[in-house]
């Protein structure tokens, strides 16, 4: 239901103004308030969360445009429609000025009111309808931080190509400081899953020490890379020790030997990958590494698909089928059965790194498909194929996922384009920083002046609607 207020100080007109509500909707309008002085209609619109108000341009205590304009000011999202017995330019022009929808000159008929409200309420639906498509893609940005830290430490345990300038990239994105660099990795040692709320709390603590803190809770271990100026001096520290003690007693009340292994200290943001590694040599990291040539391999494909590079993809594939024809001296059908091995390991390494509960591959169809073939030619082509089309439904997602981000912006742009906004202000609504921000503005918009120029757009394009809405007698 959208909510209005009438702010009329004769009776007979508020009558008049209900019985066409009645009349023409009842089903979506709901009168909130009814009042008769400019003043007790600045509150009881704000009072009601009142959408729209039906407002008297002459009433006792304040003028209907003053009301208007406060309540503009206070709640920009309410629309105002002004009702007055004069038709003066003056009154018109300084209704545009103050932003109300639009006015009707009394008296009106049936259908000057119908027309004057359709739009005022057409005006309302679409506005709550981005809200609702906002606040869907809010939560949904809102999300974005834990997946981004995730693909961060993704990409440095796979050593991608890109990690590194992918890195500074999340790093200037999360808004994080500090050029000193430190793995920590949490894992019990029968290699069990960490529980979340335990990953959760190291995470906080983490985070009310360190400057900078990127996680990820894995298959068997949770990682942490923190970031601090001061590292030396802060893991020495009591706090720290208390951090320590808590994953003592964690292990005490599982039952479990637990380990938390931490890497030589960088001052090199390129050793990321090299300091992670030396986490890895204390606990068998089943996770992400296996010791045997084509299990090796196996990674840089993946790192391969994630870099989006089909020319590196398909070369790094052709490596493994090679050796595997010279292994299984060109047997098919045990080539097919590690390739199988191999179909399942990509799917689930994507299904991690992108969070996603369904799988990328459709492991029936292709099953079916291999079965098929007959020749290690063919077989090596379509494996090709497969990672051919797999990388550029990647890019097709990751594109989407960007433009749809660019389109809550350019609502948020709309609805506040008569504030004094600027991209600090955007980067905040949406907790990224101003830099990724205008980055990907750019990238999707292809606006060489970044949302600049989207932002007078708005304004002019709105200046343009109110002249034309505005009817001049």
């Amino acid at each position: 239901m959208i909510n209005i207020l009438i702010a009329e100080d004769e009776h007979l007109e508020r009558k008049a103004i209900k019985f066409f509500i009645q009349k023409l909707y009842s089903q979506e309008i709901e009168i909130k308030a009814e009042v008769s002085n400019g003043e007790e209609a600045v509150f009881q619109a704000l009072e009601n969360d009142v959408d729209l108000v039906l407002m008297d341009i002459q009433m006792p205590k304040m003028s209907g445009l003053k009301a208007a304009e406060i309540l503009k000011e206070k709640s920009s999202k309410v629309e105002v429609i002004i009702l007055t017995a004069h038709s003066e330019f003056d009154y018109a022009r300084k209704s545009i000025q103050i932003g109300v929808s639009d006015y009707l000159v009394k008296p009106y008929v049936e259908k000057d009111f119908k027309e004057v409200m359709d739009k005022a309420l057409e005006k309302i639906k679409n506005r709550k309808k981005a809200k609702e498509k906002e606040t869907k893609m809010l939560e949904k940005i809102k999300n974005i931080t834990p997946v981004l830290e995730k693909e961060i430490i993704l990409n440095i345990i796979y050593n991608t190509n890109s990690s590194l300038k992918s890195f500074l990239e999340h790093k200037k994105m999360l808004g994080l400081e500090g050029n000193n660099y430190i793995f920590l990795t949490v894992n019990f040692q029968d290699n069990s899953k960490i529980d979340d709320s335990f990953y959760h709390d190291l995470r906080i603590k983490f985070k009310n020490k360190f400057a900078g803190v990127i996680s990820y809770n894995g298959l068997i271990n949770s990682i942490f890379m923190i970031i601090d100026d001061d590292l030396k001096l802060k893991l020495r520290s009591n706090e720290f020790q208390q951090i320590e003690e808590l994953i003592k007693t964690e292990a005490i009340s599982n039952k479990k030997e637990i380990n938390l292994i931490k890497s030589e200290i960088a001052d090199d943001f390129k050793k990321v990958s090299e300091i992670y590694n030396q986490t890895k040599k204390t606990v068998k990291d089943e996770q992400f590494s296996m010791n045997s040539y084509p299990y090796q391999r196996e990674k840089k494909v993946f790192a391969k698909i994630i870099d989006k590079n089909k020319k590196l993809a398909k070369l790094e594939f052709n490596k493994i089928y090679s050796y595997l024809v010279k292994e299984e001296k060109e047997n098919l059908n045990r080539i097919k059965s590690f390739l199988h091995r191999f179909l399942i390991f990509l799917n689930r390494r994507l299904m991690e790194y992108y969070n996603e509960q369904h799988p990328y591959l459709e492991m029936q169809k292709l099953e079916a498909e291999i079965e098929l073939i007959n020749n290690l030619k063919g077989l090596k082509i379509y494996f090709e194929k497969i990672l051919e089309d797999l990388i550029d439904e990647l890019c097709d997602n990751a594109k989407e996922e960007k433009v749809e981000i660019i389109e809550t912006v350019k609502d948020y742009i709309n609805e506040n384009y008569s504030e004094d906004i600027n991209l600090d202000d955007i980067a905040d609504y949406i907790s990224f920083s101003k830099y990724y921000l205008s980055k990907l503005f750019k990238e999707v918009e292809g606006i060489n002046h970044h949302f600049t120029t989207f932002y007078h757009a708005a304004s002019l394009n709105e200046i343009k609607l109110c002249k034309q809405s505005f009817k001049f007698s």
